[in-house]
């Protein structure tokens, strides 16, 4: 093979490699165009609307189809979207496929899960598993105070209990003061750091806090609530 034959068929896999991606786009978005309006149809998690339409999917080097669904949000925040301004998105997924992927679930899960909601929920869900780790971190440390991994094992699971109960504080009292996903800085910053003084007399100990404070935080409904904590089931 002579030099200009190396450079031609080098030429030819450079091209190759840049044209894929692009005609994967411009496959889909040509078949989406084609597709009947009947087809379709608006997903509602009680914060956003997306309009989405499945079909079957394969690319060029695929052995089968695979379920796809493109998805456009109906709204930003709570402006709404004309159709050119709407972000697209597509998600290519073998749930519905394989039957092994979702084998260990329930039925009633199983049911869910392979609808075509369930499939764009679990999608946009798809980092939550991460969240808990930056909760733990924000509550806690992220570097262990001690040299030896026995301290620190001790010091981190009594910070996981702490946080466990950090958690249910916030979902037995905090839920109508701050949101039950709230980090701990937030839950600091809002139900924590207000200014208050605590008087002494008639024999009572009394915790003072301005008209502000006692109405933003529904500070009656939280005192009674501390009050009266929800049992812990063994």
């Amino acid at each position: 093979m002579t030099q200009v034959d190396r450079c031609k068929k080098d030429k030819k896999r450079s091209v190759r490699k840049k044209i894929e991606p692009s005609l994967f786009l411009s496959f889909s978005s040509f078949s989406i165009q084609g597709l009947p309006e009947d087809n379709w149809q608006t997903y509602d998690n009680g914060h956003q609307q997306w309009d989405y339409v499945e079909f079957g999917y394969r690319y060029g080097s695929w052995k089968r189809f695979y379920r796809a669904l493109y998805t456009k949000p109906v709204y930003e925040g709570q402006q709404g979207l004309l159709e050119f301004a709407r972000p697209d998105n597509i998600i290519i997924t073998n749930i519905g496929i394989n039957p092994e992927v979702i084998a260990s679930l329930s039925d009633e899960k199983q049911k869910e899960t392979i609808k075509a909601e369930g499939v764009i929920n679990n999608h946009h869900q798809r980092g939550a598993d991460e969240l808990p780790h930056r909760g733990i971190k924000d509550f806690g440390f992220e570097e262990l105070p001690f040299k030896r991994f026995a301290a620190n094992s001790a010091f981190y699971y009594c910070m996981v209990i702490s946080f466990f109960l950090f958690e249910t504080f916030k979902e037995d009292v905090l839920e109508e003061v701050v949101a039950v996903g709230s980090y701990a800085t937030t839950v600091r910053r809002k139900a924590l750091d207000f200014a208050a003084k605590i008087i002494k007399t008639g024999g009572e100990i009394i915790l003072k806090v301005t008209q502000a404070v006692m109405n933003t935080l529904r500070f009656k409904n939280l005192w009674e609530r501390c009050q009266n904590p929800i049992p812990i089931v063994v």
